[in-house]
Order: structure tokens, then sequence, then C-alpha cells
């Protein structure tokens, strides 16, 4: 205890000497002044631009295949990513630790653990977004080929974990659209099957043209009924009970209303059912059609899907989900030491105030009051 008292006395009468305090002033910001350039500072900085499948021509090539890919695109998560996944893959742990393995950061010549070297890469490394979705990586070190080199092994390690996530999601994406093109191929199979084999059973054309006809047969019958029995009521009333008109038009107005009546019992003859019969089977008719169309159409979809797939997949082989705007390199204008810097205008604010500030305002610095104090 008694040396630090000492070493408060000791400190306390130099700060209370006028000649002494300015020069312990002046020769610390002169070795703060120093330490701002030495030793010098290197800043290396690239750019890069993650791609997504309408930047390399993807949605062109999928708008000849039908507009139901732009959906399908969206719900298996082809739209394009917001540049903050990219800026949070850029700044993962994965990416860090690709890093220190290939430049080989931890070991003799360089940290102690893993974590040291994590934490290193932390303070030297800054990963952020700029306009237009660029990502730029900046690394602040003491040397030139150390910053170019970490700026390198930053930029390559994003775009192979980039890469890597794009293959794995269209991975996915493939084995979703085929198993799903694989049961809707199933369900064409087999519903077709099944209105085949009722078509073939029930003697059926197409349920429009099957019903249509049938019911154009029984308009007709009913419209011939009624002309004749509007002629028969006109005979009626100008001819005698045995004219052989009168007695011919009573026989078609039977005849007719004996065809529409067995119309509407259910039956079948060598053409089909009729219209009764018709309408027994209307429904699971077109219950198995409307099955057919809906089976159809569900495979013409997972087809196309299949082939915006088959397409993305060829475009991830041939051509790299990230493009490298600038390439890693140094910036040539001359870095400073930033906290040296920060520690230099500190030295000099405290000068300038107790300097010419305290005085010129006659504020009472505790060195003064311990001067005046003084014998």
């Amino acid at each position: 205890m008694s040396g630090v008292s000492d070493m408060t006395r000791r400190a306390g009468a130099i700060a209370a000497d006028p000649r002494k305090r300015r020069l312990g002033y002046a020769l610390l910001a002169l070795v703060l002044a120093a330490l701002c350039v030495v030793p010098r500072p290197y800043v290396a900085r690239a750019k890069m631009l993650p791609q997504d499948a309408s930047s390399i021509g993807l949605g062109s090539m999928m708008n000849a295949l039908g507009a139901q890919l732009q959906g399908l695109a969206a719900l298996f998560g082809g739209a394009k990513q917001p540049i903050d996944l990219y800026l949070a893959i850029a700044r993962g742990t994965e990416v860090t630790d690709a890093v220190i393995a290939r430049l080989r950061l931890v070991g003799p010549d360089g940290y102690a653990t893993q974590d040291a070297a994590r934490v290193a890469m932390e303070r030297k490394v800054d990963v952020h977004s700029l306009t237009g979705g660029i990502i730029e990586v900046e690394v602040r070190t003491h040397d030139r080929k150390q910053a170019e080199a970490l700026a390198a092994a930053y930029v390559q390690a994003i775009s192979d974990r980039i890469v890597a996530l794009s293959r794995d999601r269209v991975e996915r994406k493939r084995k979703i659209v085929l198993d799903r093109f694989r049961d809707a191929s199933r369900k064409v199979v087999a519903s077709e099957a099944a209105l085949a084999k009722f078509r073939r059973s029930n003697q059926l054309a197409a349920p429009e043209a099957e019903l249509g006809a049938a019911l154009s047969i029984r308009a007709g019958l009913e419209a011939q009924l009624k002309a004749r029995q509007v002629e028969l009521q006109t005979l009626e009333r100008f001819q005698g009970p045995d004219n052989a008109q009168l007695q011919a038009v009573r026989q078609q107005v039977a005849s007719l209303r004996q065809q529409i009546a067995s119309a509407g019992e259910p039956g079948r003859d060598a053409s089909g059912p009729n219209v009764a019969g018709m309408s027994q089977i209307s429904g699971e008719y077109l219950d198995l059609y409307r099955n057919y169309r809906f089976a159809q159409a569900l495979y013409e979809v997972y087809a196309r899907s299949s082939e915006e797939v088959a397409v993305e997949t060829l475009a991830g082989e041939t051509a790299s989900d990230v493009q490298l705007v600038e390439a890693p390199h140094a910036d040539p204008d001359r870095k400073y030491n930033i906290p040296a810097v920060a520690l230099l205008l500190l030295v000099l604010l405290g000068a300038a105030f107790t300097e010419v500030y305290a005085p010129a305002t006659g504020i009472a610095m505790p060195f003064r009051r311990q001067q005046d104090r003084a014998p």
C-alpha cells in the first residue's frame, strides 16, 4: 500500500508541475502518433454476388414450360433468397472453420486452440452487405499477405457453403417432385383403367355425349307425342269414330306413349342403356371421369415440375451460385491503427482542456488545488 501511495504522490507532483505535465503530454502524444502508423495495418477486401435461378437464365427457361412452374418454384424454395440469408451463411461457424482448416491456423505456428482462432477471425474479418445484394469481405491485419490470404479463403469458403446448400436444396426438391410424379403416374393409370372398365361394362361413350344423346331421344319422342295429340283432338272434332285416319293417329299416340313409358323404365338394349338407365349410372360415371381428369392434371403439373428440377440441377452443375465481383486485394491507401488514433485524440483533447480551456475559464483542476496548498 505504501508503494502505491508513493506512486500516487509522484504522479500528483508531476501533474502539479506545468513543465513536467506538458512534457508528459508531448511524450505520450509522440508515442501514440508512432503507434498510429507502426505496425502498418493492411485492409484486404473482396466482393461477391450470390446468384439465384433468374440470374443464370433459369426463369426464362421455366416460363417456356408453363406458368404453374413459377408457383412450384416458390413452393419448393426456388424463389430468390434474401441477402440476410447469405449474410448468415457467410458469418456462420462452418465458414470460419473452413477458413481455419484451409489456412492451418491452429497448430505450432498459429493459434493454440480452435476457439482462439475463431475469436481472432471475428476481430480481423468483417462480412457485410452492400447496395445491390453484394457481399463484401473485409480483413484487417498487420500483414499484407495474410490479409489477402484470409480474404481469398473466406470467398472460397462462402462460395463452397452456398453451393453445398443449393445442391442440398435441389436434391430435396428433386426427391419430392419425383416421388409425387410417380404417385401421379400410378393414379392416372388406375383412374384410366377404372373408367375404361366402366365404359366397357355399360357400353358407354364420353359422359357428355352419352347423356346428351339419351336426353335428345326422349325429347324427340315427347315432341312427336304432343304433335299427334293435337292432331288427334282435331280429327275427333270432325271425323267419326270409325274413320281410318283417326284410328291410325290413335295407334301412333299409343305407340309413342308406350315408347316414352319404356324409356322411363331402367333398361338396356344393344346400343346401351336408355335414359332411365343412364340416369342411374351417370353419377358414378361422372365421378370416375372426374377422378381421371384430376389425376391427369396432377400428372401434367408434376411432369413439368420434374423438368424444372432437371433444368435447375443442370444449371447448378454448369454455373456457380456465387459470382466474384471483385477479387481479393489489399487497399492501396495508407491505413492507421484505429485504437492508437483514438487514444491520441483523447490525449490531445485532455491537454487542450487542462492547458488551455481550464486556465481560460478559471476551472480549478485538482492538481492546481494541490499546488496552491503546497508551502
